[in-house]
């Protein structure tokens, strides 16, 4: 900042949606901002919860991590737990896994796997299907755009109850590299750790 002080600059608006509180901001900038305008937050806090499910409707722990992520178990617990949420959030989710290829695996076993405690051979991505429309993160960023599209789509759908989006931390949907994310009515966002 003291380089743009020898530069002759006298003003610097700063503008930003994540740097709230500014007074840590200011500190950590080392910076004086003697004119500053924070807004509420649009979202009170009685309309968001936060929490950590650490087990699926059987108990199995829905534990990501690199040792358990690829067993069976594992994958049938976390996809019979998005069936569950999808039958009980409105509109729509947002699934973010760690990476795409644990979203690739999950997803190939959903739909050739049945829930293990029914009697009918429906698969766990049918049941998925049948409460929320699936839009898949694609890998080639050329193709975000539609993805959002159709999830726009698929939410606004009066003839479906909503749409489930599935993408990858760090990926195109969780930077927010589109902004039409930000404006979905999605009202339950699962991240996997």
């Amino acid at each position: 900042m003291k380089e743009f002080v020898k530069l002759g600059v006298l003003s610097i608006i700063l503008t930003s949606g994540t740097l709230s509180p500014l007074e840590s901001c200011a500190q950590e900038m080392n910076l004086e901002f003697p004119v500053r305008l924070e807004n509420p937050h649009v979202v009170s806090s009685d309309q968001v919860w936060v929490g950590v499910v650490p087990s699926g409707p059987s108990g199995y722990s829905l534990n990501s991590s690199y040792r358990t992520r690829d067993s069976l178990e594992y994958k049938q617990e976390l996809g019979n737990t998005i069936v569950n949420l999808s039958k009980i959030v409105p509109a729509g989710l947002l699934v973010f896994f760690p990476s795409y290829y644990l979203m690739d695996r999950c997803i190939e076993c959903w739909k050739s796997m049945s829930h293990a405690r029914s009697s009918d051979c429906i698969t766990i991505w049918e049941r998925i299907c049948k409460n929320k429309q699936p839009v898949i993160e694609p890998k080639q960023s050329a193709l975000f755009p539609n993805a959002v599209e159709d999830f726009e789509a698929k939410l606004h759908d009066r003839t479906t109850s909503g749409a489930i989006f599935f993408a990858v931390c760090r990926g195109k949907a969780s930077s927010n590299t589109h902004e039409s994310l930000d404006n979905t009515w999605s009202t339950c966002i699962l991240t996997l750790f």
